[in-house]
């Protein structure tokens, strides 16, 4: 579920939280920002103005959380919760792991690596900290991915802009002093 369905206004009990695996955490998390990228090949051409631009690849997306605990029982579901976040080649094979939050569904982040685990920092009036860092887990696909756009697509977005609403009353009155300009041109 995107933040359309579940915005922080009427839900923010659902965005303090990360749901690693089957797991909620503990506390409350801070979701740092992870940037869904693309990468572009611009191919310019000599003495002319503009240039081609063809899709390439789309890098997994890297970000932070960092949790945020204060009471005994937060730092017992802490050590089960970060359990999931480690890695031991040698007890193990290394597993990417399922994540939900909103603002990462909305960008399409939905399976992660950790690439860094930070300590428990002491802030100050009884909260601690842990900051972690993930790599979206994102296989390539079997088939390239390589693509040029062939033209823009209009967007209704825009009040008055490119492919804005047509309005009936200003074209009714552009047509009007299409024909009276005609008309004081003669025959």
């Amino acid at each position: 579920m995107s933040s359309g369905s579940v915005d922080p206004i009427l839900n923010p009990q659902d965005w303090d939280v990360v749901t690693i695996g089957q797991t909620v955490s503990p506390g409350i998390c801070k979701v740092g920002e992870f940037k869904r990228g693309n990468e572009w090949d611009i191919k310019k051409g000599k003495g002319t103005l503009g240039a081609t631009v063809t899709f390439v690849a789309r890098p997994p997306a890297k970000g932070s959380i960092t949790f945020k605990l204060w009471t005994s029982a937060h730092f017992a579901q802490w050590d089960t919760f970060r359990s999931a976040l480690l890695y031991d080649p040698t007890k193990k094979a290394v597993q990417a792991i399922d994540i939900y939050h909103p603002s990462l569904a909305d960008i399409g982040v939905n399976s992660v690596v950790t690439e860094s685990i930070g300590n428990i920092v002491h802030d100050g009036q009884g909260l601690y900290t842990i900051a972690v860092d993930f790599i979206e887990y994102f296989p390539p696909p079997k088939g390239s991915a390589v693509s040029t756009p062939t033209g823009s697509k209009s967007t209704t977005a825009l009040p008055g802009g490119a492919g804005a609403n047509p309005d009936p009353v200003a074209d009714a009155q552009q047509k009007q002093i299409a024909e009276l300009l005609k008309q004081a041109a003669g025959p």
